[in-house]
């Protein structure tokens, strides 16, 4: 694709393919890392005289403002090649410790110690002339402004060894090409009919290479302030790239790339460290089995994810089981990866539906995979697991019309509306009937279901709040979750108009973390991998929820 993308830079970054860096409007343009270590992000400001005009290809960014034009391309895994074709360019360093410091090598090169960012950067100008204004207090600089005049080339390197990168690459045009005709490829295989290119592009751009914790090629979340990849996370972006098995498998493996001794993933990981703090919810079984359905991994894959898959379902039961029913726990609203849901607001730990709902699944495609191995005592002693998670499930969090969470300590029920009680959805199929259309009818006249997709927290309760995370606004992984189950247990018409809803969301508010359930604004990071991922899903001619809603649909009326 060579023609323009209709970004707003203040909401999706410019970035690559392979790249730490990126632009972004925040409160004005700057050049900024994603690297994992960095303290702070921005870098340079890039100051054309005021807010300029912004022409974003992919590989390319043209900046214009008056007489000054600008091109920028990224390179590599740290190098921008900034092109003043017209004009002057005011470079400003975003200087903030205390030992930030300029370093002149000549009148044609600078090195920048960002200490507050933990990272290094050398500049280099091969054509054109600059000017550097700046001023030391006996420590470090306090300013610091170079101000190249086209037509001139700058090259900028991160480095974080003793030594910068040396030798200026291919030409700004030729490293431009490169990437335009990489995201061609990628929105050719990934993209679907419906997709003006934005999605494919927050999803491209977001890859960052194997290096540091990152033992492959990953799809950060952003690149704008989530830039981590999440133990949930991942999933939707795997499940994104099944046309492309291979590149499915690396997303799915990412995070089991650090399991631990004990089973447990951790929270996130990115290029310089991991969290085990916190979990996220086991939705791995569900999102591998829905890959299977469309072979979308590869199978020695799948093999080969079975002991790691079977130690993190027996995690939950070995290490998050506090008392003698035999129900694991959310130590935080994070565990859940719903971190301030309501059913939260009182206390943890707590025990919550949606995990039995997610294990009994996990241990399904369990099943599945030992089938494929030849292992069928144990594919059966799996799927009678699953039927007695299923069972206990209802069991304990079934009080007649709905399921409720659960303190679990005390054992009592926690007041709440949040869409997490709804969770067992996902089920499908496999939740007892009476308890599937009891659940669905809350769904429907319950007020979950806006506009704009489902509402966390409906907007009649009393906690919830348009802008307030997990009390209210709607997000893509909620909605694939439920939009699946609701496939498999015969309301494909229910699942199709949520999805129109949803899709219809994101094409007019961009790739947000989560939309306004009332007015479906974009809110928080405006430009992450798992909503564009979702959508991609959502967008895309899926052969096997097509033939789900041709056998199974039942109609359901939607207010």
């Amino acid at each position: 694709m060579t023609t323009p993308l209709a970004i707003d830079l203040a909401a999706t970054p410019f970035s690559r393919r392979g790249s730490y860096f990126a632009i972004s409007d925040v409160d004005g343009l700057h050049l900024r890392t994603v690297r994992g270590d960095a303290r702070h992000r921005e870098i340079l400001r890039l100051d054309l005289g005021g807010t300029p005009t912004a022409d974003v290809r992919p590989g390319l960014l043209r900046l214009t403002r008056a007489a000054t034009g600008v091109d920028v391309a990224l390179a590599g895994t740290g190098r921008a090649y900034v092109r003043v074709t017209a004009g002057t360019l005011a470079l400003d360093f975003q200087i903030r410790d205390q030992y930030d410091v300029l370093v002149p090598e000549s009148t044609e090169a600078w090195r920048y110690v960002d200490s507050g960012a933990n990272r290094n950067y050398r500049l280099r100008l091969t054509e054109g002339t600059a000017v550097l204004d700046s001023a030391w207090d006996g420590v470090r600089n306090t300013r610091a402004r170079i101000s190249v005049t086209g037509p001139a080339l700058l090259v900028i390197d991160e480095y974080g060894s003793s030594v910068p990168p040396d030798g200026l690459g291919d030409s700004i045009d030729t490293v431009a090409s490169e990437a335009a005709a990489d995201f061609a490829l990628w929105l050719h295989r990934h993209g679907s009919s419906q997709d003006d290119g934005i999605a494919a592009f927050v999803t491209w751009a977001a890859m960052v290479p194997a290096g540091g914790f990152l033992q492959r090629e990953s799809m950060l979340m952003s690149k704008n302030r989530m830039t981590n990849v999440w133990s949930w996370d991942h999933c939707f972006n795997a499940m994104a790239l099944w046309h492309d098995p291979a590149a499915a498998a690396d997303q799915l493996l990412t995070l089991f790339d650090h399991q631990d001794e004990h089973g447990c993933l951790p929270d996130y990981v990115n290029d310089a460290g991991l969290e085990r703090n916190f979990v996220k919810p086991p939705i791995h079984g569900w999102t591998i089995g829905w890959l299977m359905d469309r072979d979308g991994l590869p199978g020695h894959v799948i093999d080969a994810l079975y002991t790691p898959l079977a130690r993190w379902t027996d995690w939950w039961f070995a290490h998050r089981v506090y008392g003698g029913d035999g129900i694991p726990s959310y130590n935080h609203g994070n565990d859940s990866g719903w971190d301030n849901a309501t059913v939260f607001a009182t206390g943890v730990p707590v025990q919550s539906p949606d995990l039995l709902a997610f294990l009994a699944l996990q241990m399904h495609t369990l099943a599945r995979i030992a089938d494929r191995l030849g292992r069928t005592a144990e594919a059966a002693r799996w799927r009678e697991r699953a039927s007695a998670t299923v069972r206990i499930m209802s069991a304990h969090f079934w009080t007649g019309d709905r399921f409720t969470a659960r303190h679990t300590v005390s054992g009592a029920p926690i007041v709440s509306d949040s869409l997490i009680t709804l969770m067992p959805l996902v089920l499908g199929e496999l939740l007892p009937r009476p308890q599937f259309e009891a659940c669905v009818r809350r769904l429907v006249d319950g007020g979950y279901v806006t506009a704009h997709g489902l509402a966390t927290e409906p907007p009649h309760s009393p906690f919830y709040v348009s802008d307030g995370y997990w009390r209210g606004p709607v997000w893509a992984p909620t909605t694939m979750l439920i939009i699946d189950g609701l496939h498999r247990g015969g309301h494909a018409d229910l699942a199709d108009d949520i999805t129109r809803r949803f899709l219809a969301t994101c094409a007019t508010a961009g790739m947000a973390e989560n939309f306004d359930a009332l007015t479906g604004a974009g809110l928080r990071d405006l430009s992450m991998t798992w909503t564009a991922s979702v959508y991609l899903i959502l967008a895309g001619a899926d052969p096997v929820a097509a033939a789900t809603s041709a056998a199974a649909a039942t109609p359901t009326a939607v207010r």
